[in-house]
Formats: structure tokens, sequence, C-alpha cells
């Protein structure tokens, strides 16, 4: 079944899942800059974030983890950020869309690709 989420609705959920990413890569570069434990002897500092959570998690998951550094986190923000102003200016232009509308509109792989990952980041399905 198709999503019928009003683009409204859509450029909400892009927007929060860019704003919680921005948060917290914020929260955690403080928190790398602060606490002792991410202070490495054998990895460079720009590579902290990345060994402290592969020391703590370990295996494929801590490997995954660590990629998602603060830089990697406001990366990602700013690709969510740039479907939202997509879609809130395709809905300026034409009022009203769904999903499948924007779909059709623009680039339809970026925006289902987007949009899942803001719902994934907000905790959805």
């Amino acid at each position: 079944m198709a999503d019928t989420t009003p683009a409204d609705d859509m450029v909400a959920t892009l927007r929060s899942a860019a704003q919680i990413l921005l948060d917290l890569a914020d929260e955690t570069d403080d928190e790398i800059k602060t606490n002792a434990y991410w202070h490495s002897r054998i990895a460079p500092e720009a590579l902290w974030f990345a060994h402290g959570i592969d020391n703590a998690v370990g295996g494929p998951g801590g490997l995954l983890a660590g990629l998602l550094s603060p830089e990697a986190a406001r990366g990602l923000a700013g690709w969510l950020r740039g479907q939202a102003e997509f879609g809130e200016g395709v809905t300026a232009a034409h009022g009203y869309l769904t999903e499948p509308a924007l779909r059709a509109i623009g680039p339809a792989y970026t925006f289902a690709t987007q949009i899942t990952v803001a719902r994934k980041i907000l905790g959805g399905p």
C-alpha cells in the first residue's frame, strides 16, 4: 500500500530526524572532548569516536556504529534537510501532496531513501 502521508508531515519528519542527528553530534563532540574515556593513546584524535565505539561494542556492530561519527551525522543531517527543502518547494508550488506524488515529481530513489532513513532515526518502521 502506498504511503499517503501529507507532504508537510514528511518535511517535518525529515527536519526532526536531521535535528536529532545535529543535536547528538554536538553532544557527542562535547563528550569526546571532556570525557577521558575517548582519549585514546593508540588512535589519532580524529578517530577517537570510532576507536571508542569499536572498543566498547566490538565486532561488525562496533565498526558500523563507529562509522557514524559526529561528522558523518552532520553530513546525513544535511542530506535530510536538503530533501526537506525540496519537499517544501514542491508543496509551495503544487499544494497538498502525498509521498507518491512527490516521488513522481522529484528523484524517486532519493526521496524514498531519505524519508525511510528519517523514519528509522525517529524510531519508526
